[in-house]
């Protein structure tokens, strides 16, 4: 489910007919296309003080698995942009199987439930949803009440649990609500981790080639400067784009090539030519590992799990700043405390150099480079997760977002993914768990690599809603609202059949558009800048002492400490 917010404009103003801003509730039933009825339905006696927390965090397996996938989704890019890989298109693994890749390719069904005409962010009004949905929805068997998910964008599931969590003292199960499990769907999840990559690599830059802002400004993507929260659809194709140049780039510094045109006779081995597609995708994976390797990978994500398994037998040595008045002898652990002491104390005022003292030793560009080809190919491989329905790689990817959620700022949805990780390893019963991990993609057409998010296809049918109440102009009331939000599946599938009996070609819903021209610019201006071949002392303008490791900020103890806090407040809730 989710907020429908509305504005109705009146023209003919009055006492009794002022516009109004209606804040109302969509929800629809989905239904699954992974069985669960033959996993356990017992839920687990485990005691969550004792919860592992690696289980929650990135490990060595996990790092070792996305390598194997930035493999996989760099081969499609050498084999498309690059003229001495084009007869590798039948080694190329264009989907990523997993367990359920026939049933993802399968199309969804779903069941538009109507509109509950109350305002989520009204206490009172979302006891009354969850009331109902729990009379109306929940499954019952002589046992009692039975499982239910319930998702939505993560304000949605946080108020929704919280609610819940407030009936917990209550004396029956169906008083406490017990059976609803409340998730927050990935379309919203993902948008933040784009607003992460915009936060950490955007900045007005144009007299620094090769930025995310100089390119685009270089291929006249304007709209993408908006950034993912105003523009998402726009950013996300940018970063695409980008992330091809940039790894394009990175390959032909390695190879040694002059321009992606090169055709090198001895690169390919001539057995290699002419073997079966398996034997020639185990050598251009090879190939491209060697890149990966080098260029993409990002080793600092499991610094967290090994940090926080291995405590240092050390304390932590804290900055020092002693007082620079003479004859005073006070130390100070923050540059700023120090400041304002000796400015009060003794009316001392040190000039500072405005400018960072920057390590001449490093390429700053070469890292700022890697570091965001690195954190792209994540966001691309959680893209392609979606799009394949693959449950187990979307939630062994959110380990990683956790990391990032915590150390840019978004505590709401680090606690949440947190807590997602928590309910999947301890507390959910087998058969939820499977279906929390497996039952969060939708599809409208079938087909393989087709998948959206749930929350996404929700959004979808919101706009499609709002043109029918819009049309209803002064006629919009609860009554004609309601009747119209029952009905939106059917009219939706008439109007598909009657543009096809037309030959009316509607929308598809995915646009694909040729990226191949703006990638191929983007690398030309790489390639000319040089940023794979390290040359200490370079520098960003805009991005001064640039490291690559994106998780420096992040206090690895903190997070631990955090984390078992967590863990003690969740021990009394019902999880």
């Amino acid at each position: 489910m989710d907020n429908l917010d509305f504005f109705v404009h009146r023209h003919n103003q009055s006492i009794d007919n002022s516009n109004r801003s209606l804040h109302w509730i969509h929800h629809i039933a989905v239904k699954d296309r992974i069985s669960t009825h033959h996993i356990s339905n017992i839920k687990p006696t485990t005691d969550i003080q004792r919860y592992n927390l690696a289980l929650s965090l990135p490990q060595r397996s996990t790092q070792a698995l996305m390598c194997r996938e930035f493999i996989v989704l760099a081969t499609r890019m050498l084999n498309k942009h690059m003229a001495v890989f084009e007869s590798f298109g039948d080694s190329v693994v264009h989907h990523i199987p997993h367990e359920y890749s026939s049933e993802m390719s399968t199309r969804s069904t779903d069941f538009p439930s109507g509109l509950y005409f109350k305002d989520e962010n009204k206490i009172n009004d979302l006891v009354e949803v969850m009331r109902h949905i729990q009379q109306e929805y929940m499954p019952k068997d002589p046992d009692g009440a039975q499982h239910l998910l319930i998702g939505g964008d993560r304000l949605t599931e946080a108020n929704c649990r919280n609610v819940q969590w407030g009936f917990s003292d209550a004396d029956t199960e169906e008083e406490r609500m017990e059976g609803m499990h409340f998730k927050f769907e990935d379309w919203h999840a993902i948008r933040v981790l784009f607003e992460i990559h915009h936060k950490i690599f955007f900045k007005e830059s144009a007299k620094d080639p090769g930025t995310l802002f100089a390119n685009m400004t270089k291929l006249r993507c304007s709209n993408a400067k908006s950034g993912p929260r105003a523009a998402f659809n726009d950013y996300r194709d940018f970063v695409i784009k980008d992330t091809a140049a940039l790894f394009l780039a990175a390959a032909i510094e390695h190879l040694g090539f002059h321009h992606v045109t090169d055709r090198p006779e001895s690169l390919i081995p001539e057995h290699i030519k002419e073997d079966s597609p398996e034997a020639r995708r185990t050598w251009f994976n090879r190939l491209t590992a060697s890149i990966v390797d080098k260029y993409v990978l990002l080793p600092d994500i499991t610094e967290a799990t090994e940090a926080a398994s291995k405590p240092s037998a050390t304390p932590i040595q804290k900055n020092k700043f002693p007082c620079r008045m003479e004859g005073c002898s006070r130390i100070f652990t923050y540059f700023k405390s120090r400041q304002t002491h000796e400015i009060k104390t003794h009316n001392l005022v040190v000039p500072t150099d405005s400018k960072p003292i920057i390590p001449t030793h490093c390429d700053h560009k070469y890292e700022h480079t890697v570091a965001r080809l690195g954190f792209s190919f994540i966001l691309l491989d959680i893209l392609d997760a979606v799009k394949e329905g693959d449950g187990e790689r979307l939630m062994r990817l959110y380990t990683v977002a956790l990391l990032f959620y915590k150390a840019y700022g978004h505590t709401s949805y680090a606690y949440s993914t947190f807590l997602l990780t928590v309910q999947m390893n301890a507390t959910l019963t087998p058969q939820v768990a499977h279906s929390l991990k497996w039952n969060r993609f939708w599809s409208t057409r079938g087909g393989q690599g087709r998948n959206i998010p749930l929350d996404l296809h929700l959004e979808h049918l919101n706009g499609f809603l709002k043109s029918f109440l819009k049309g209803l102009g002064p006629n919009l009331n609860e009554t004609s609202a309601a009747r119209i939000s029952r009905t939106i599946g059917v009219v939706k599938e008439m109007m598909a059949v009657t543009d096809m009996e037309l030959g009316i070609s509607g929308q598809t819903g995915a646009h694909h558009v040729d990226m191949t021209k703006d990638i191929l610019t983007l690398v030309d201006t790489l390639q000319e800048a040089e940023f794979f071949k390290q040359q200490p002392g370079r520098v960003y303008a805009a991005f001064p002492g640039f490291r690559k490791n994106l998780l420096a900020k992040l206090d690895h103890k903190a997070l631990w400490n955090w984390m078992m806090l967590k863990l003690n407040e969740w021990r009394i809730l019902p999880l």
